[in-house]
């Protein structure tokens, strides 16, 4: 019963994880400089966010996405339209998140880009959930750029954190409610760093569990 059980989630898992790669998780920590929030009342963040806040959360982008705009030697664009795949965000009570059910999430990497020769980071979230008061989310994006152009050696999708250190400008921004009546944070990122591969974790939790079960 336990061998059956055991092959039956290692197969579960097996669609959890795409076909030609696996998911590469970043945790990110950023901290609040900007809140202007002009919605009713204390606004549509009810006044819980201010400056100096930490935001905590993270993204997910499958490894072996392949290039939309292989021509182009210095800007890699690799486009996500299917779960787990987002950006996922939390402060002040509120989560701010890819919409699972409707994605579609970038991430841009820009390596001496045409005029400028700046590399640059760009990850986007166009559709996200709302909030939960209802308040919409149209904005969630994270950009980092480097006016000397050594923070990259290529536009080839990479598998490991940036180093926020090596970027000249750090912005995270999310943004949302009405026209006229909108909310907008500025963050900036503090530290950012991949998370272990989840069913390497989990299969050696299954296989510690077994260790300990013949023990």
């Amino acid at each position: 019963m336990k061998t059956k059980a055991i092959f039956t989630i290692l197969f579960l898992l097996a669609f959890i994880q795409p076909a030609n790669g696996y998911l590469v998780t970043i945790q990110i920590e950023a901290e609040v400089y900007s809140v202007d929030d002009n919605g009713p009342g204390d606004g549509w963040l009810d006044g819980q966010i201010s400056p100096g806040d930490i935001i905590t959360g993270y993204y997910v982008y499958e490894s072996t996405k392949l290039d939309s705009k292989p021509e182009d030697p210095t800007q890699g664009v690799y486009l996500y339209d299917s779960s787990p795949c987002g950006l996922f965000l939390s402060v002040g009570g509120f989560d701010f998140q890819t919409d699972l059910t409707n994605i579609e999430f970038s991430l841009a990497v820009l390596n001496d880009f045409f005029p400028s020769g700046k590399d640059a980071y760009i990850l986007e979230s166009v559709n996200n959930s709302a909030l939960s008061n209802g308040t919409s989310v149209t904005e969630l994006w994270w950009q980092l750029d480097d006016s000397t152009g050594n923070a990259l050696t290529s536009d080839v999708l990479p598998t490991t954190a940036p180093i926020v250190e090596d970027w000249d400008d750090n912005l995270l921004y999310i943004g949302g409610g009405p026209r006229g009546e909108d909310f907008g944070i500025g963050a900036t990122v503090t530290n950012a760093t991949v998370i272990p591969e989840p069913v390497t974790i989990l299969l050696l939790g299954f296989g510690c569990l077994l260790i300990r079960k013949r023990n």
